[in-house]
C-alpha cells in the first residue's frame, strides 16, 4: 500500500498515519450513504474519538438548501447522540476543509483536532482545527 502524508503543523508516526488512512476509507464508506440530489456532491465524515471509536456521518440535502445537514456535523451528532464528548481527528471525503460552522461545533469539544483529507493524488493531508479555526469562540467567552 502506498502511504504518503503532508502535515501542515508538525510531524504524524507511521501508525498514525495508518490510522488516518483508515479514518479516511471510513469517510468515503459514509458518502456512499449521503443524500445529495441538488449539488450532487456525496460527501462523508468519520470522526474519531479519544478512546479509538469511529462515528461516520453522511450529508443531508433537502430542497430548502439552508436545512441541509454536512457530513461533519452529522457524524458530531452521532458522536453526541452517544455521550462522547472527546475527539482526535476527523476525516471529510471529498477532500475539503469543514465550513466555518462546522469548525466552530467542532472546536466546542476541543480545538486541537486532527482535520484529515486525502488530496486527488491519494496523499494525506493533516491540518490541526486550531490552524483552520485560530480565534474561534468557545465555552471559555462564556465565562
Amino acid at each position: 500500500m502506498f502511504l504518503a502524508v503532508l502535515v501542515i503543523q508538525g510531524a504524524i508516526s507511521l501508525e498514525r498515519l495508518a490510522e488516518y488512512r483508515a479514518l479516511v476509507d471510513c469517510a468515503k464508506k459514509a458518502a456512499e450513504s449521503a443524500y445529495a440530489p441538488y449539488s450532487k456532491t456525496a460527501q462523508g465524515a468519520a470522526l474519531l474519538s479519544a478512546d479509538g471509536k469511529i462515528f461516520k456521518g453522511a450529508k443531508m440535502e433537502c430542497a430548502s438548501y439552508g436545512a441541509a445537514v454536512c457530513a461533519e456535523t452529522a457524524a458530531l451528532t452521532a458522536a453526541i447522540s452517544e455521550g462522547v464528548r472527546r475527539f482526535q481527528a476527523i476525516a471529510i471525503h471529498p477532500s475539503e476543509y469543514p465550513c466555518g460552522t462546522s469548525r466552530q461545533m467542532l472546536a466546542e469539544f476541543g480545538i486541537n483536532l486532527d482535520v484529515v483529507i486525502e488530496d486527488s493524488s491519494g496523499h494525506i493531508e493533516v491540518v490541526n482545527l486550531r490552524e483552520l479555526l485560530p480565534s474561534h469562540f468557545g465555552p471559555h467567552n462564556l465565562s
